[in-house]
């Protein structure tokens, strides 16, 4: 399907959630995003990242819990649908805020560590607006002919301070997922690096029962065993 849609294809990708956004009169795929994952179980044991930049003992020190996630190849289709109010960069400005509410969602339902991104500096001011606020940690490298920086941010941060701007329509999404959860446990199911019981979604699902609409991020993370 991925190569169906001109995505490029790697033996990454079966450690990954690879999540797309499509347009709904056209049926075409306008934007996606790779989170690949590592934890115990995962055959690939150092994140795609490893092969563009230099040595480096934060990245090292990082990897030392697990889970992590590196988020990366984030793209774009060059032929975007005209949309009634937002210009091309600001369309592509929401369909990124959208790809990051996608990976916070799987951000409560298997959390990590460390969260990874390879990204060049533009699309990185574009994040800060939107409260993910991800720290450099290493010196931009050469990735197929484009120089993109490795940036790092700790779970619990990436979550509180997104909170504010994408809290409200997470936990929307989130209610719709507990509706009907089939496509999920589809995909846990045929991912050989994940069990049901890694990922939250009973717990997610009861909180937002047993709270509502006024569900806190701590009440929604409450059985989570991470350190903060």
């Amino acid at each position: 399907f991925l190569k169906e849609i001109g995505f490029v294809t790697d033996e990454g990708d079966e450690q990954s959630f690879i999540l797309s956004l499509f347009h709904k009169s056209s049926h075409r795929c306008v934007a996606t995003v790779r989170l690949f994952f590592l934890n115990e179980k995962t055959k690939i044991d150092k994140p795609p990242l490893y092969q563009t930049v230099p040595p480096s003992n934060t990245i090292d020190r990082l990897l030392e819990k697990l889970p992590v996630y590196e988020l990366s190849r984030a793209a774009f289709t060059p032929q975007m649908p005209r949309h009634k109010r937002l210009g091309g960069l600001k369309l592509r400005q929401q369909l990124s805020f959208e790809l990051m509410i996608a990976t916070r969602m799987i951000f409560l339902l298997y959390p990590a560590y460390t969260i990874f991104a390879l990204m060049e500096p533009p699309l990185h001011r574009i994040l800060k607006r939107q409260n993910v606020n991800f720290e450099q940690i290493c010196e931009p490298a050469d990735c197929f002919g484009i120089y993109r920086t490795t940036y790092a941010i700790p779970y619990r941060k990436l979550l509180e301070e997104t909170e504010p701007t994408m809290g409200r329509i997470t936990r929307y999404y989130l209610k719709r997922l507990c509706k009907d959860p089939s496509g999920l446990w589809r995909f846990v199911d045929n991912n050989p690096y994940l069990e049901r019981s890694d990922i939250r979604l009973e717990a997610l699902c009861d909180a937002l029962k047993r709270h509502g609409d006024a569900v806190t991020l701590a009440q929604l993370l409450q059985t989570e065993c991470l350190a903060k």
